[in-house]
């Protein structure tokens, strides 16, 4: 992400079945045929570039070369200098149009000698003290023309005040999940709108009367402007003629109204908080879709439905800047719902579980939660994918 919280980039990664494969460079090609095959890559990235991770282990430049030049990146993490046989490949993956990152730079000299032929560089903060990134910084600055097109990425970034700092050092991106750690604000008020939407919300929880939930529009004429234009861009008019909120809000639906309003929250942040919003829309699909799969959890539409405004609410803290615990005070859930965002128990609590155990890479933690949950085996990469998918089409 750049220094104003947009997404420049997604990184992809080996999962489930591919990762007990004995060949890396077999797991992220993996990867891609799936990602490549199953989405329309526009769709899947939003015209975004995606890293692939590999090593120099048995590399093969013929086969990356199946793939769109503009849409991945290939990244490497070399143990030690490579061979000729691996400079020469990726030279062919420059002259055929790839960019390449170079992934955990420390400033050896072998690493410094591969910078020309780099266009990223990823500096591991997790592995590094803040003195030894520096340096590789001052490194980087210091080879002069020759990296002046190169963009330094700071990774496993996992609090604001680093990236902050990362940023402020010279790095030209962070990645990490700094974004969704909330930085709470003591006394800090919901907007306006804000207050209408939990509102309303919870009216839809409650079951209140559409005459209430109407008036609550009417309060409110951007909203109204918002669920109308949300109506016909989404095509679900089905040929009828809208001439009034209650109209709208009958042809809707309660269910997804609220889906709808829960969304809504994340996406009228601003840019500053896309990468937010994307993260909290892909890990509300996909809480629904991992319910969707299984073979033992309840998959009546009610219970799809919870699972789905669990991940969304999941960083509500992070979008508000506030504690959970005084968001959830304000918006009067479920008991099952508050549990599950609060402690993580119940069904949907281990779903959301699981939804960040993918995220973090903790393939023991999403395998044993995946079994616990009915999940077919070697189905979290694909369900991810379909998650993202999901959310990178909304408008």
């Amino acid at each position: 992400m750049g220094r104003h919280g947009e997404v420049i980039a997604y990184e992809l990664f080996a999962r489930d079945s591919e990762t007990i494969l004995a060949d890396p460079f077999l797991a992220s090609a993996r990867v891609l045929v799936k990602a490549f095959s199953w989405f329309p890559v526009e769709s899947l990235l939003g015209g975004k570039p995606a890293f692939v991770n590999f090593t120099d282990s048995l590399f093969d430049e013929k086969s990356l070369e199946l793939f769109p030049v503009r849409q991945i990146v290939p990244e490497f993490t070399l143990a030690q200098a490579p061979g000729q046989e691996f400079l020469d490949k990726i030279l062919a993956l420059k002259k055929h149009g790839f960019r390449l990152a170079l992934d955990r730079f420390s400033g050896l000299p072998w690493q410094l000698a591969l910078l020309p032929l780099m266009d990223y560089v990823k500096i591991d903060l997790y592995e590094s003290a803040p003195a030894d990134w520096q340096r590789a910084l001052m490194l980087i600055r210091r080879a002069g023309s020759i990296t002046a097109h190169l963009a330094t990425v700071a990774t496993r970034v996992e609090t604001r005040a680093l990236a902050q700092q990362c940023f402020e050092a010279g790095f030209d991106y962070a990645q990490g999940y700094y974004f969704m750690r909330p930085e709470t604000v003591a006394g800090k008020k919901l907007s306006s709108q804000q207050r209408v939407v939990f509102h309303l919300i919870n009216l839809l929880a409650a079951e209140g009367p559409l005459e209430e939930i109407e008036e609550g529009f009417r309060r409110d004429p951007a909203l109204s402007y918002q669920l109308l234009r949300y109506l016909n861009s989404a095509g679900l008019r089905r040929g009828e003629t809208i001439d009034s909120i209650r109209r709208a809000l009958v042809l809707l639906g309660r269910q997804p109204l609220q889906r709808w309003l829960t969304l809504l929250m994340f996406t009228t942040q601003g840019p500053a908080r896309a990468s937010l919003a994307l993260q909290a829309s892909t890990r509300a699909r996909l809480a629904e879709i991992i319910r969707e799969n299984s073979t033992t959890l309840d998959q009546h539409p009610a219970a799809l439905h919870r699972s789905f405004l669990v991940g969304m609410l999941s960083l509500l803290d992070a979008l508000m800047d506030q504690p959970m615990p005084d968001l959830l005070h304000e918006l009067h859930l479920a008991d099952a719902l508050r549990e599950a965002l609060l402690s993580r128990t119940g069904e949907d609590g281990q779903i959301l579980a699981l939804v960040e155990a993918i995220e973090r890479q903790d393939e023991d933690a999403a395998q044993k939660l995946r079994q616990r949950l009915g999940l077919p085996d070697g189905i979290l990469g694909r369900l991810s994918l379909d998650a993202l998918a999901w959310s990178a089409a909304l408008p």
